[in-house]
């Protein structure tokens, strides 16, 4: 409406050769400029007053400027950061040890048995889900599943058998050593952190905050080492097979490696700080000066939609 009336103020002094304007209009022309300018000024005061009532923009950082950036970059910086690293991350694992020793009992004492695995190498690939983040509270909070979704390893198997009594006259005492291959059982496992921003040289770093997160990986004997203790079994299964079949080695292997499993830690360190731009600077022409034109954050805020800095700014004459 503004825009109109100076338009027709414009086109009235062009007719300035032709008539002058009445004082009625000059008279309608000022009520109708007074009536803007109240209603400006109302505006302006029922912005003041929703400002002074919303709290998020009382809490804005302070500064000449605040610079607000949404969460969903963040977000998507976060899922394409994990996800690099989640993809070009394995786990290498080597001497891992487990120990089983039992007495079987049938009436009587009938023998002791000790099963020790040694895992030489296990190497498993991950695989990253989709990440969950929250905002808000000034904290940046992650959970981030991952997959182990395929892996190979090697192990020895000794299994020492010492009888007792009848067993010991019938079938006397066993000692095998046997090198195992396995493949690792795929497994989903979720790691909960945060990541902590701090402002560094006018820009936000983002670092990883994680604690130690351990996960059980279980590995399953191959085709071709389960074949292999069957046929071991079976060559000393003669008089001795009522012990093997109170001991059940097979169920024994499977109880340490495939149930149990291997309590190891996630290489959650490889998740690196990484850094977000937090400054502007540019430059004005006036007249034959170059006015430039940067800022410098000093304080910074999390909401769930978006992140606030505060920053001053700083002008420059070329």
């Amino acid at each position: 409406m503004l825009v109109a009336l100076i338009l027709a103020v414009a086109l009235a002094g062009g007719w300035g050769c032709a008539r002058r304007p009445s004082p009625a209009e000059v008279q309608a022309w000022n009520a109708e400029i007074a009536a803007l300018q109240a209603e400006q000024d109302s505006l302006r005061s029922r912005a003041a007053e929703l400002v002074a009532a919303d709290p998020r923009i009382q809490q804005l950082p302070k500064g000449d400027v605040v610079i607000s950036i949404p969460t969903s970059f963040l977000r998507n910086v976060i899922e394409r950061v994990f996800a690099d690293v989640a993809d070009n991350a394995t786990l290498n694992l080597g001497g891992i040890k487990a120990h089983v020793a039992k007495k079987v009992k049938k009436i009587i004492t009938i023998g002791e048995f000790v099963v020790d695995v040694d895992i030489h190498e296990v190497i498993a690939h991950l695989e990253p889900g989709q990440p969950k983040v929250d905002f808000g509270n000034n904290i940046v909070s992650m959970s981030l599943p991952v997959k182990v979704r395929e892996g190979h390893g090697k192990a020895t198997v000794h299994f020492l058998w010492n009888g007792k009594n009848v067993a010991d006259l019938t079938c006397g005492d066993m000692d095998v050593t046997r090198t195992l291959t396995a493949d690792v059982i795929p497994a989903r496992y979720v790691v909960a952190g945060r990541l902590k921003l701090a402002i560094t040289e006018n820009k936000v770093v983002c670092s990883p905050v994680f604690p130690e997160t351990r996960v059980r990986i279980k590995v399953e004997p191959t085709k071709a080492s389960w074949a292999a203790i069957d046929s071991l079994l079976a060559e000393k299964h003669g008089v001795c097979g009522w012990v093997l079949d109170k001991v059940d080695v097979p169920t024994l292997l499977a109880g340490i490696v495939e149930e149990k499993g291997f309590n190891v830690k996630l290489p959650i360190n490889k998740i690196r700080p990484f850094m977000l731009p937090g400054g502007v600077t540019d430059s004005v022409q006036v007249g034959d000066r170059t006015i430039l034109v940067s800022t410098k954050m000093n304080t910074i805020r999390i909401d769930p939609d978006a992140i606030w800095y505060g920053a001053d700014v700083a002008l420059q004459s070329q």
